[in-house]
């Protein structure tokens, strides 16, 4: 995964990818949204740095360019590096699936592999987590992002649960 941040970069990775990531920062920026909705890829968009209204605002205008909202997934998150705990509210996940019928799922920045795993057994199809090759390196994402040895285990743990929460049928 590759995220543009201007045109130059759509145009760049427009072939290079099977769907589309929209960082937080661009949810405002009407001309982005419309090129990156004529490329008529799959979507992910994240949600860090918008609140609701601009959240819906995207859709309607991903939508009204081309996308059908059965190829949207947006992802609940907090900008915060590393986001403490008590901000992370993953139960915004379900309102975002409820107010707007998308797929949902979540970009982590806290520290450890627990929460997206958590994010998965409230019904997240995409989880987004950084990755480094050292986590004492400089810059902002690495202390959050995780090394080799600890993506591995959040893939397998996130491979138990989906696995662990069944067909819902009591039997």
């Amino acid at each position: 995964l590759s995220t543009a941040f201007d045109f130059e970069s759509i145009e760049f990775l427009k072939d290079k990818l099977d769907f589309y990531k929209i960082p937080s920062g661009e949810i405002t920026n009407l001309p982005y949204l419309i090129k990156v909705a004529k490329l008529k890829l799959p979507i992910v968009m994240s949600t860090g740095m918008a609140n609701m209204q601009e959240v819906k605002e995207a859709l309607a205008v991903l939508i009204a360019h081309g996308i059908n909202k059965e190829d949207v997934t947006i992802l609940h998150c907090n900008t915060e590096y590393p986001t403490p705990m008590k901000d992370v509210n993953l139960l915004a996940m379900k309102t975002i699936e409820k107010e707007l019928g998308v797929e949902i799922g979540y970009s982590d920045h806290t520290l450890g592999i627990e929460i997206p795993i958590a994010a998965v057994t409230l019904g997240a199809t995409v989880i987004e987590k950084h990755f480094t090759i050292d986590k004492t390196m400089e810059g902002p994402d690495h202390k959050a992002s995780l090394e080799p040895n600890e993506l591995k285990a959040m893939v397998a743990g996130i491979r138990d649960i989906e696995l662990a929460m069944g067909n819902g049928i009591k039997t």
